[in-house]
C-alpha cells in the first residue's frame, strides 16, 4: 500500500508539472470528465482481466469476496481505461487527443508500484518462472525466479525519457510550419506508451506462470495482442518514414 500510494502521488505531481510545461488544450471540466472515466473504467478492467486470468480458479472462488476483490491487473486497467475514454470522448464530442499528459505519469507510477510488487513476494502473483540465471530471486519458497517486477520497472524507467522526447518533438512540430508532415502527432505520446508497454508485457509474460488459455498465450497476452492490433495503423505511420528514408538512401548510394 505504501508504494501504491507513492505511485499515485508521484504520477499526480508529474502530470501537473507536464501540464504546466506543455500546456493543456482540453478545458478543465472536460479533462476531469476524462480522468473520472479513465479511473472508473480502469478499476473495472483491472478486476475483469484478473478474474479472466485464471477462469477455473475464479470459478472455484466465485463466492469468496477476498479473492474477487483482492487482485487486479495493470493491462486490464490500461485497456479498459483507454476504451472507456474513447467512448466518452465520442459521447461528449471531444475530438482532441487527451492522453499525452498521462503517458509519463503512468510509466513512472507503474514503475514505482512494481517495487512494492517485488517486495511483497509470492502473494502478489507478479513473479516469474524458475530460472538458473544468476540474478534469479528467491521469494521465500526456495526457488530462484525471474524478478519480472524489476524487469518491468527498468523498462518503464527507460521508456519515460523517450516519451518526454516525443512530447518535445510534437511541440516543436506544432511551431514548425515549414514542413507539411511530421512523424509525431498529438496523441502519439500515449499511443507510443501503450504500444511499448503492451509489447513488453506480451513478451515478458512468457516468463510468468500464468495459465495459457489459447495458442500458448495467457488472457493478459491476448488483451495485449488485441490492443496492439488497434494501434497497428499508428505503428505503420511511425515506421513508414523510416522505410521511405531507407529507399531514398539506397537509391542515392
Amino acid at each position: 500500500m505504501v508504494f501504491e500510494a507513492l505511485a499515485y502521488s508521484v504520477a499526480t505531481v508529474v502530470f501537473l508539472m507536464l501540464r504546466r510545461r506543455f500546456g493543456d488544450c482540453i478545458p478543465s471540466l472536460t479533462r476531469w470528465v476524462v480522468v473520472a472515466t479513465a479511473v472508473a473504467c480502469a478499476a473495472l478492467g483491472s478486476k475483469a482481466l484478473f478474474w479472466l486470468e485464471d477462469p477455473a480458479l475464479t470459478w472455484r472462488n466465485l463466492h469468496d469476496p477476498a479473492y474477487l476483490m483482492g487482485g487486479k491487473t495493470i493491462v486490464g486497467a490500461l485497456v479498459f481505461g483507454m476504451a472507456g475514454v474513447e467512448i466518452m470522448k465520442r459521447y461528449i464530442g471531444v475530438e482532441q487527443s487527451t492522453g499525452d499528459l498521462y503517458a509519463i505519469p503512468l510509466a513512472l507510477g507503474i514503475a514505482i508500484g512494481r517495487i512494492g510488487c517485488f517486495l511483497t513476494g509470492l502473494s502478489d502473483n507478479t513473479y516469474g518462472v524458475a530460472t538458473s540465471l544468476p540474478w534469479g530471486v528467491d521469494f521465500g519458497d526456495g526457488i530462484r525466479r525471474h524478478p519480472t517486477q524489476l524487469y518491468e520497472m527498468a523498462f518503464l524507467v527507460l521508456l519515460a525519457p523517450i516519451l518526454y522526447g516525443i512530447m518535445k518533438s510534437i511541440r516543436q512540430s506544432a511551431a514548425d510550419c515549414s514542413r507539411a508532415r511530421h512523424t509525431w502527432q498529438p496523441g502519439d505520446v500515449f499511443r507510443f506508451f501503450m504500444v511499448a508497454y503492451l509489447s513488453f508485457r506480451l513478451i515478458c509474460d512468457f516468463l510468468k506462470p500464468y495459465p495459457r488459455v489459447f495458442l500458448q498465450l495467457s488472457t493478459l497476452q491476448w488483451a495485449c495482442v488485441l490492443c496492439l492490433l488497434y494501434y497497428s495503423r499508428d505503428v505503420w505511420r511511425w515506421l513508414t518514414p523510416l522505410f521511405v528514408r531507407g529507399r531514398y538512401v539506397e537509391g542515392t548510394g
